[in-house]
């Protein structure tokens, strides 16, 4: 797969370049805007159909929800575990949204954790090919799981407000995480789910314009850009957010 420059783009989970030159231990599994790329009588072969499923969904959903228009197939190459393909465990993985390519480990079960993997993944796809690089990891790292889609698992925007809730005393003030400089210093599975719910509730409660317009906002100006953008303060927003969150 021929390597291309892409823009810098805000987290770790989005190389410049990328994939590394794949081996050619591949069948090839194609769905209408997916090839998935599998290894022979692996667990993700024997599971493309569902997982083709599964992205498919996931791919229309994240159109719907941030109403953009993205139309590119992207490549799935899909590992037998983090170690062959040199990812950190058997529940990660990278985007490369300049070559509309991902790379993931595919190990069992087939649950919800490897089909938000998945769709997270290719979310990074489709999101930087419709709406360019983001401004902050916040974004970046939130926006592609407040859009799960929830057809084929729980583990959806309602899973983050439900996590909100009962984590509330984890939570750093949305100002912090939105703060590149702090971002690292935060507990990451904290920054990424509080990250989602309250992008997702930002979705759900001010619609996708006001997303789209913060998606680029870089953090140096996120807080006066996020008060331009919707009419408040971002403590009053999280104020909000966390008020609904625990109602649910």
């Amino acid at each position: 797969m021929l390597l291309a420059l892409a823009l810098a783009a805000a987290a770790a989970c989005n190389p410049v370049l990328g994939p590394s030159n794949p081996d050619s231990n591949w069948n090839i599994v194609e769905t209408t805007r997916f090839s998935l790329h599998v290894r022979p009588g692996s667990f993700g072969e024997q599971n493309a159909a569902r997982i083709g499923e599964v992205l498919e969904d996931q791919y229309d959903a994240t159109l719907a929800a941030l109403d953009v228009h993205y139309s590119g197939h992207i490549t799935a190459l899909l590992y037998d575990s983090g170690q062959d393909a040199k990812l950190p465990s058997d529940h990660s993985g990278t985007a490369f949204p300049a070559t509309a390519a991902f790379e993931a480990s595919c190990t069992p079960p087939f649950d919800a954790n490897l089909m938000t993997l998945l769709s997270h993944e290719a979310n990074h796809v489709i999101q930087q090919n419709s709406l360019g690089s983001p401004g902050t990891y916040m974004l970046n790292e939130g926006l592609p799981s407040a859009v799960l889609s929830e057809r084929f698992h729980s583990q959806g925007r309602h899973f983050y407000y439900a996590w909100t809730r009962d984590h509330r005393s984890q939570i750093p003030p949305i100002a912090r995480i939105a703060d590149d400089g702090q971002w690292n210093k935060i507990e990451q599975n904290v920054a990424y789910s509080a990250s989602a719910s309250f992008l997702a509730y930002l979705l759900e409660t001010a619609g996708p314009s006001k997303i789209k317009q913060l998606y680029q906002v870089r953090s140096v100006e996120f807080e006066s850009r996020f008060q331009a953008i919707y009419g408040e303060p971002v403590a009053a927003a999280e104020a909000a957010w966390l008020a609904f969150c625990a109602r649910q």
